[in-house]
């Protein structure tokens, strides 16, 4: 018995292959997800500020933990609106990826976690929206310029600048995933930027996203 040859399997493309990136003035769009957080102590003063991002539909603000840590409550300010919506609701932190999720009752659509199915890459291109020294939602651009990790992080190393109170602010691909969350930079370099990479975010997050 002649038997026939065995058919061939075909995979179908990734994703990413089959969407074009977003124009930058698309990407800078989606600072409308991305918010200033006013963190205030036992008087009520606001003592720092910060940035997060929203990651579910239901009110979930991503952030890092230095931002949150010793906040007795926190302003939330949202592009377009002129009110600022204030939150008690700590839901999840840990200290050791630097990661934190308040919880807020406005709603507005959140920043799709990036889950491949394609690996970073150094040299790809991204965008830092965040609030930098209280300038609300800056965007700049830049690339990724390492992959680096500090105790438990991994972290991405890019270029886009930052200053203090970007923190906890989003890292985008050119596709509008959110790949990072703005952790730290150098004050002594020049654009030498870290951000707490897609995976330690989507280990940190699960079941709330």
């Amino acid at each position: 018995v002649v038997m026939p040859p065995p058919r061939r399997q075909t995979s179908s493309p990734p994703a990413r292959e089959s969407r074009q990136p977003m124009p930058y003035e698309e990407l800078a769009k989606l600072a409308s997800s991305v918010v200033m957080l006013q963190v205030f102590d036992d008087q009520n003063q606001c003592y720092k500020t910060g940035s997060g991002v929203l990651i579910n539909g239901s009110g979930y603000i991503l952030t890092n933990f230095h931002v949150a840590a010793g906040g007795r409550y926190y302003g939330v300010l949202l592009e377009e609106e002129t009110e600022v919506f204030y939150t008690n609701e700590l839901i999840k932190y840990n200290q050791d990826l630097d990661l934190a999720i308040l919880r807020m009752e406005k709603r507005r659509a959140p920043i799709p976690i990036y889950r491949g199915p394609e690996p970073l890459v150094r040299g790809q291109k991204v965008v830092a929206i965040g609030s930098p020294l209280g300038l609300f939602n800056t965007v700049s651009d830049g690339i990724i310029s390492g992959f680096r990790t500090v105790g438990r992080r991994s972290m991405l190393q890019f270029t886009a600048p930052t200053s203090h109170g970007s923190s906890g602010g989003a890292l985008l691909d050119v596709y509008g995933n959110l790949i990072g969350v703005i952790t730290a930079g150098f004050d002594d370099g020049q654009n030498l930027n870290l951000a707490v990479d897609y995976q330690s975010i989507l280990e940190f997050a699960r079941g709330l996203l």
